[in-house]
């Protein structure tokens, strides 16, 4: 893996407007970046304005947006507190390969404190720390524990006593960057070159083209991929498009739904539409429609092409 992958996948996540809940993202260490994407963390807030970042009052949204967790290849240490118990729980997400929309917490719902903090490994940087096949946790949610044994109570002694998202951060930092790493070099330029590709071409070139560019078969490559992303190239090129065409939403581009349909290479409109809802829930309109500030505050900057290749 490489930072320089890092600015050209940037996948956005739907925050929602629950005006009792929070969520802010961070990036993590330079030393960090070709691994993971960000840092993140939502939770309950104590009153309905409270803003977790500045302390500040914030406006009351016109309208509820869900929080929708999409697609995008990568894969999520949870961290959740539960502020009754005082204790933290510990877990590993793979890839979701669907997208779900999170229930609006209710006056009953979780006591305000109560937060999830998330580390989102950049596609194929969770592997590098494990060296277990990310198709083994597709579609999973299982505690850490089985996955990430290495000084696991180190982390927990830690993150007990940290008191803000900052910290949190800090700790984060501190645990990860001294891990050692379990891929081959070999592995790893492979993995690099194919995602740089995928990533400069916007998810459009065919598996067969990406083999043949890096001279192994497509079986070949499709285990591999496999087992550092969790997902085949076919699907995972699928998302990377989705997420081009969510990006030119949020900027506003959508006034011509045929030429954002041939610019990111579908067939037709319908095909753009067909496609999008398999991994929003929601056609584009609805997005059109959600989109404002419910995105992830990191990732909508554009993307800068970049040679990285290794032979």
């Amino acid at each position: 893996m490489d930072h320089s992958l890092h600015p050209l996948f940037k996948p956005i996540q739907m925050n929602g407007t629950y005006p009792n809940s929070y969520y802010v993202e961070k990036i993590p260490a330079a030393g960090l970046m070709a691994y993971v994407a960000c840092y993140w963390e939502s939770g309950s807030l104590p009153n309905s304005h409270a803003d977790v970042t500045s302390g500040e009052d914030r406006e009351p949204s016109v309208m509820t947006v869900p929080a929708r967790v999409l697609p995008d290849g990568c894969t999520d240490m949870l961290i959740t507190y539960d502020p009754v118990c005082q204790e933290h729980s510990y877990a590993y997400c793979g890839n979701y390969t669907l997208p779900f929309a999170l229930p609006e917490p209710t006056v009953h719902g979780p006591p305000a404190g109560d937060y999830t903090f998330g580390v989102r490994f950049f596609p194929g940087g969770a592997h590098v720390f494990h060296g277990m096949p990310l198709e083994w946790f597709t579609d999973k949610r299982i505690t850490l524990q089985e996955c990430w044994p290495e000084k696991l109570n180190e982390l927990q002694e830690r993150m007990a006593e940290t008191n803000s998202f900052a910290e949190r951060v800090e700790v984060m930092n501190a645990y990860l960057s001294p891990l050692p790493l379990q891929a081959s070099t070999s592995e790893n330029n492979l993995m690099k070159n194919v995602l740089h590709r995928i990533f400069i071409d916007g998810g459009r070139m065919s598996v067969q083209e990406l083999a043949m560019r890096e001279v192994i078969s497509e079986r070949q490559l499709h285990r591999k991929f496999s087992e550092w992303v969790g997902i085949s190239p076919k699907r995972f090129s699928e998302v990377v498009r989705f997420h081009r065409v969510l990006s030119d939403i949020h900027q506003g581009n959508t006034a011509d739904w045929a030429m954002i349909a041939q610019n990111h290479g579908f067939f037709d409109q319908a095909h753009l539409i067909r496609q999008f809802r398999k991994f929003y829930g929601e056609t584009p309109l609805t997005a059109a429609r959600e989109h404002g500030r419910m995105l992830s505050d990191l990732y909508n900057r554009s993307v800068a092409p970049s040679v990285i290749l290794k032979s």
